[in-house]
């Protein structure tokens, strides 16, 4: 074999290490980085399906918690890592919208420097009252916005979050005005409308307590919920509105399109389980699944809502 052979048959053998590596995987331990601490909605469903994903390869899935920063932490950390299909992120609107919107100087671009897999979940945000408000339902709610605007309190989990972007889509989309009462968390708004502090609140945190009958749910954000089937969604009132909260996987940009493939047709797997779905719907989620594109057209779908919302509203996010 000439010289000329010998580097014919080098450069085909390293054009083709991709495609074997790929074939390969996985061939060892994978880690999914939830950037959230432990505990949380987005820590639960990243624990159940990173458990349900090892079972299905055969191989260790190790959750990696990296709080801080709204998220933005650990998708860095994740954006960062080698294009291998070894490292994966489970992001939400927070770490993959709200953070580039609060931070110009984000160190990753949500959009460019992650190839997304699925979604994984979605939840519709519970807007409750007290059992014993007058207020009945959600077009009762909006009767009495607009008759006294800026009376009615409604408490959320703070400026910014997805409760707080889905009341100032509802506003633009009714011209009610409520005075927003933000807390340092749901728990916090959630305590604070069953003492009577705020005559209302959004957020999913709120779920437990309307199971509980301590609290009474009068619309969801988005499709009525499997768990609360009897609770309308406000796009039933309010025709167009939708918001939810969300969760999907992503990898690295550039992790090989086959091993994409795969973990897309593993997650989807993983969403039609039984057990996934009913431990979903006992927290008030719902298991979801879409293709690759699918789930990339819904993130540039989500950019442009939100930011739109914290333009026109004139949040400012921190």
């Amino acid at each position: 074999m000439d010289r000329r052979q010998l580097m014919l048959g080098a450069g085909l053998a390293v054009a083709g290490l991709p495609q074997a590596r790929a074939q390969a995987w996985p061939d060892k331990p994978l880690k999914l980085i939830v950037p959230y601490p432990p505990g949380g909605n987005t820590d639960i469903v990243g624990r159940l399906y990173a458990q349900k994903l090892a079972e299905r390869v055969k191989l260790p899935v190790v959750v990696d918690n990296r709080g801080g920063a709204a998220g933005a932490i650990g998708a860095a950390a994740a954006a960062k890592s080698p294009a291998d299909g070894y490292t994966l992120v489970i992001g939400d609107s927070g770490s993959l919208i709200i953070a580039a919107l609060a931070n110009p100087n984000l160190p990753y671009a949500p959009l460019k420097d992650f190839a997304p897999i699925s979604l994984v979940s979605s939840v519709s945000i519970v807007v409750c009252v007290r059992p014993d408000s007058p207020i009945r339902d959600m077009a009762d709610l909006i009767a009495r916005a607009r008759a006294q605007p800026g009376r009615l309190t409604l408490g959320t989990g703070g400026v910014g979050g997805p409760a707080h972007l889905a009341y100032e889509l509802l506003a633009s989309m009714t011209g009610i005005q409520l005075l927003h009462v933000p807390y340092k968390g749901g728990a916090a708004a959630t305590t604070a409308t069953i003492g009577g502090e705020v005559d209302l609140m959004i957020d999913g945190s709120a779920f437990a307590q309307v199971k509980g009958g301590r609290l009474r749910a009068i619309a969801v954000t988005g499709p009525r919920l499997p768990a609360l089937p009897d609770v309308p969604g406000i796009g039933e009132t309010v025709r167009g509105f939708e918001f939810t909260n969300w969760w999907g996987m992503l990898a690295p940009a550039g992790t090989p399109a086959e091993v994409v493939r795969r973990l897309n047709e593993e997650f989807t797997a993983i969403a039609a389980l039984p057990e996934v779905q009913e431990r979903l719907t006992a927290l008030g989620l719902a298991a979801r699944h879409s293709t690759p594109p699918q789930f990339g057209d819904f993130l540039r779908a989500e950019t442009d809502k939100i930011g739109g919302v914290v333009k026109s509203a004139g949040i400012k996010l921190n």
